[in-house]
């Protein structure tokens, strides 16, 4: 199983290369309740435009062990460049689906040198109203286990067009959880305060579902009047929920690689 170490925790991770010459480099961290696995519907479209895919799962995540450690924000993001060195990367386009988004905008802010580019796909906008829900969410999950979660999210968090194939994969996505590390990644998003978005100055490039419950519209629009960057943009899937990548992976794909066709 591919673990990479990184100080005091193993990350599980994958590094899907094009069959060519590598166009450029993506990291991929995906959001709470996921895995590298919600990338695994567009990583063949990507690479078969030369863009090499590294997606891992977040500590305490799918594959990667719960250590007892609360994280942060920060703490993510550090993770990410982590992997990065450890595969001998020097600069990458970050992706960041939901609580991923919320660490793609802060290594977007902070790393300028290492992040040559930023996908926020359901970025959550961090708030005291989101951090209600999540504390919520915590005491479910500390009651009732991840059952709870598999019983309820995969139909509420889509949109109409996802499937029932979709839905399915959610609820093992989220059956595939350890409860403590779920809970652990669900104080990172309460505890979270918002990136310094004003401090974005790489392209930027947020893509929402426009039946997003998780990460509404209004939020998405906060975010991106809030980026420092000249280049970016806001594309808008229709009948989309908050699982973009599962729901609608020819419409994301297509829109990542437009994108950097575009600032180039």
């Amino acid at each position: 199983m591919p673990l990479l170490r990184v100080g005091y925790k193993l990350l599980h991770y994958t590094d899907a290369q094009p069959s060519g010459a590598v166009r450029e480099t993506l990291v991929l961290t995906h959001g709470l309740g996921s895995s590298q696995d919600f990338y695994g519907p567009i990583v063949p479209q990507l690479t078969a435009q030369s863009f090499r895919c590294i997606a891992f799962d977040t500590t305490g995540a799918a594959r990667s062990p719960y250590t007892c450690v609360e994280q942060s924000v920060a703490s993510l993001a550090a993770d990410a460049l982590a992997v990065l060195d450890a595969l001998e990367v020097r600069k990458a386009v970050v992706v960041g689906h939901s609580m991923g988004g919320i660490v793609a905008a802060h290594l977007a802010a902070t790393a300028p040198a290492r992040i040559v580019a930023a996908v926020l796909i359901g970025p959550v906008l961090p708030s005291p109203a989101v951090a209600d829900v999540f504390e919520k969410r915590i005491r479910v999950v500390a009651e009732q286990g991840m059952e709870a979660m598999a019983n309820t999210i995969p139909g509420a968090a889509v949109g109409a067009k996802a499937s029932a194939l979709t839905k399915a994969f959610i609820r093992e996505l989220l059956l595939a959880q350890d409860a403590r590390g779920y809970v652990s990644n669900c104080r990172v998003i309460a505890g979270a305060e918002p990136p310094d978005y004003a401090h974005i100055s790489i392209p930027c490039l947020i893509i929402a579902g426009a039946e997003d419950k998780s990460a509404p519209l209004e939020g998405c629009k906060k975010i991106l009047a809030a980026i420092g960057a000249e280049e970016k943009r806001m594309e808008v899937l229709d009948g989309v929920g908050h699982w973009h990548c599962l729901e609608a992976p020819d419409e994301v794909a297509r829109r990542i690689i437009d994108f950097y066709h575009q600032i180039q």
